[in-house]
């Protein structure tokens, strides 16, 4: 290696790795943050002292944050609380609980634990700010991500240098050298992503069953016959990287971050002698990466599109009352008779993101029974209804009262019209406008078809 930490191997399976490890090395010491206990003065450095920091709070304390892996921003809760407790203590805010042992595991008594958890108004409202700051976060990163052209980096096989977006870079992974990220638009912090594949290869790791190997050749032959060149899906390191697991808290333990359904993962996947994970093998023998993925794009097609129905669409339900349409143009001229609400002027100059939020504050507005636009509540949907009917209230409030993150999830599951808000092009285009197609390419495509037909073709 170079003093810049570049592999010059010509020869090896994967040449020339594209970032400074002398410079990596100093970010991660950057990112240690020195975190004081909240009751002590005791510091630790996140995030590796953080599992020392919770079981000191545990012995020292007795002190149990609850559900502490789903708190965002844990830095900033933690200061938080410590400035209360300087003043408080803990029984003021915390749980108490009585258990017959110290928390040595030795026997005594009715001993005072403490749990701080969301069932205290004050802890919820904090965890869900930090929530809402770390979402807005993640979607500001993951929009700069898609957009920005400035992204130029090697590629972790071959001598091509990628440029432009990072979707390309990902795609040009996959097209080439058949290394599964996942798809781009489901993808945050991938820089940081893709460093943590490159560290993972230089170390000669495989990155799905993460064993070590002796030399590059034997891990790339590895990887290219059990078709491990995809992330772990049980490590839960990678969970950083995926935008599903940021949706919502409860469910960010739930869900795998990667794309492949569960029934499909088992077959992919079976246990050889050694509990070794491998694709199936045909005739005992190894078989290319490429042709499993076609061979399983077959057993997919069989097993998660043989039950689809074309006629078996969701049915889409008014924003205020409970009709419910199978067709999106019924829908909008439903609300349109009923409600006096133009659909389609209000989704004009919204972006995907907008509108998925204008649909969902509408949606919680109706279901607490509050008007959208002067947000009065009410006993019930018909009393809700004679409101927005009479003072002409009908509508979707202003973007103010619905340009928030909390409206980013849908206020009922599987709702068909969120499928029907993607961004539509044409929106702008005046249906008036007639386009004219030169004749003379028509006669250019004519005269190729001529030269195609059968006819012109010599027979033996």
């Amino acid at each position: 290696m170079d003093e810049n930490g570049k592999n010059l191997c010509k020869s090896s399976a994967f040449p020339i790795l594209m970032f400074n490890y002398k410079n990596q090395s100093a970010q991660q010491q950057q990112q240690f943050q020195p975190v004081s206990c909240i009751k002590c003065d005791i510091v630790f450095n996140f995030p590796l002292g953080k599992d020392d920091f919770l079981g000191h709070l545990f012995l020292a304390h007795r002190l149990v944050i609850a559900d502490v892996e789903e708190i965002a921003f844990l830095e900033e809760y933690l200061e938080y609380w410590q400035k209360e407790f300087k003043y408080h203590e803990f029984e003021e805010y915390c749980t108490t609980m009585l258990l017959d042992q110290l928390p040595d595991g030795t026997f005594s008594k009715n001993e005072k634990y403490y749990l701080l958890s969301d069932i205290l108004p004050k802890d919820r409202e904090l965890r869900n700010k930090l929530t809402e700051k770390r979402l807005e976060t993640v979607l500001s990163q993951h929009q700069y991500e898609l957009t920005d052209r400035n992204f130029q980096r090697e590629c972790l096989y071959c001598r091509d240098v990628i440029s432009g977006l990072r979707s390309t870079y990902i795609e040009h992974l996959f097209s080439k050298h058949f290394l599964q990220l996942g798809k781009p638009e489901n993808l945050v912090f991938i820089d940081e992503m893709i460093a943590k594949v490159a560290n993972n290869l230089e170390k000669l790791i495989c990155l799905y069953c993460e064993k070590v190997f002796k030399d590059r050749a034997t891990l790339k032959e590895h990887m290219r016959k059990k078709g491990h060149k995809r992330v772990n899906p049980n490590n839960r390191s990678y969970d950083k990287y995926f935008l599903e697991n940021y949706r919502s808290t409860t469910q960010v333990h739930d869900k795998k971050h990667l794309s492949y359904p569960q029934k499909r993962k088992q077959k992919l996947t079976n246990k050889n002698q050694d509990g070794e994970t491998s694709c199936p093998l045909k005739d005992d023998e190894s078989i290319d990466f490429k042709q499993n993925i076609i061979h399983h794009s077959e057993e997919d097609s069989d097993s998660d599109w043989s039950d689809w129905n074309g006629e078996s669409l969701q049915t889409l339900t008014c924003l205020y009352c409970t009709e419910q349409c199978k067709d999106f143009t019924i829908f909008k001229q439903h609300v349109l008779a009923k409600h006096s609400l133009d659909f389609d002027d209000c989704l004009k100059g919204l972006n995907f993101y907008q509108r998925i939020k204008m649909v969902n504050y509408v949606r919680r507005q109706t279901c607490l029974h509050r008007c959208v636009t002067c947000n009065r509540r009410f006993e019930d949907n018909n009393e809700l209804l004679q409101h927005l009917g009479k003072e002409t209230h009908y509508g979707v409030g202003g973007q103010k009262q619905w340009d928030k993150p909390e409206y980013f999830f849908p206020t009922y599951e599987d709702d068909g019209l969120l499928c029907l808000l993607d961004d539509n092009p044409n929106d702008d285009i005046d249906d008036t406008v007639v386009r004219i197609i030169s004749e003379e390419t028509v006669a250019n495509i004519n005269k190729d078809a001529e030269k195609l037909s059968l006819e012109n073709f010599n027979f033996l």
